[in-house]
């Protein structure tokens, strides 16, 4: 089996996590393939035609193409697989607009000419079923060999920290908890936040340590935070994110907060891993718990750790990734 993953970038999280991380195990399953970046030049995309002609299977991961960019990808492509891990169905803004309409138009004449949809959480399944009925869900998995459990991560100890991981594209929910993360700076002088981006901003009273996001030191900085932080609005758009940042932060232990917005519901059961907040009393109310409580602190990451394990973890999903991929090159 060979096949042609197409990419919108190499450096992309999505691609990283939802192309890159499964390689390994492909390749130890026989399994050939080959990665192509695309360009945003349309001309440049008509040269993958050679490509997608030798390709068992064409594996786009997002990206929506044009109409006759799909039909041509149909033409030559023996089989299509469409991976989403976010709503793309959708743009990020209010419903009802044209170019919301347009854009689920180009959505749904995508999905339809694949001959599987990958969908990374069930929201995104709901609003992929009326366009394809072929439909499998594989959520976004974590490497457990990599994300080393952090060691005491229960520890009664005079400073917490507070952490965030992930870009400035979804910086804006953090800055929304703004007035709680002030509240509990008053509450807890020692508090501190830790924002790990490409972005950062101030909270006035409360110390903020910014951070550059690097691959290297990752798992490093999620160790260095107490608490992880996941807060969202709650719309179309943000329905369809698949708790990616949770999920880090589980996987080394730690508890989390954050908004029950779509597949975050998933990941944590309220009071167990961790806690739901929807309003900025239940954000100051949820983390000044964990805040006092070590003992809370160590048993919520230890779960949580155990659920990604059980669940999430990429020896799970890439076993499932090469049945799926298998499954269509035969169908």
């Amino acid at each position: 089996m060979y096949i042609l993953f197409l990419v919108p970038r190499i450096d992309k999280a999505s691609t990283k996590y939802r192309v890159l991380q499964y390689l390994d195990y492909l390749e130890s399953e026989g399994i050939d393939y080959s990665i192509k970046e695309l360009s945003k030049k349309s001309r440049y995309r008509f040269t993958l035609i050679k490509f997608i002609k030798k390709a068992d299977i064409v594996f786009i991961q997002k990206k929506i193409f044009s109409k006759i960019e799909v039909c041509l990808i149909r033409l030559f492509a023996k089989k299509i697989v469409f991976d989403i891990d976010d709503a793309v169905m959708f743009k990020d803004g209010p419903l009802g607009t044209s170019a919301q309409r347009r854009q689920n138009k180009r959505f749904g004449f995508m999905a339809k000419k694949s001959d599987l949809v990958i969908c990374g959480n069930e929201y995104l399944k709901k609003n992929t079923e009326k366009f394809n009925a072929n439909i499998r869900l594989l959520p976004t998995p974590i490497d457990m060999d990599r994300y080393v459990e952090k060691q005491n991560a229960g520890l009664e100890k005079k400073g917490i920290t507070l952490g965030w991981i992930g870009s400035k594209v979804t910086l804006k929910y953090l800055k929304q908890i703004s007035p709680a993360l002030v509240q509990l700076s008053k509450r807890f002088p020692d508090l501190k936040l830790k924002i790990v981006a490409d972005e950062f901003f101030e909270i006035h009273g409360l110390e903020v340590e910014k951070k550059e996001w690097s691959l290297t030191e990752e798992i490093k900085d999620l160790h260095s935070f107490d608490i992880g932080l996941m807060p969202l609005s709650d719309d179309a758009w943000t329905r369809g994110k698949c708790g990616f940042k949770l999920l880090q932060c589980m996987a080394v232990g730690l508890p989390v907060v954050c908004s029950p917005v779509g597949m975050n519901r998933e990941i944590v059961t309220d009071g167990v891993e961790g806690f739901w907040a929807s309003s900025q009393k239940e954000w100051v109310d949820k983390i000044g718990t964990l805040v006092q409580d070590g003992s809370l602190r160590e048993t919520m990451g230890s779960k949580g750790r155990k659920k990604v394990e059980k669940t999430y973890s990429l020896s799970i999903n890439a076993e499932l990734m090469s049945s799926i991929l298998g499954e269509v090159c035969r169908s």
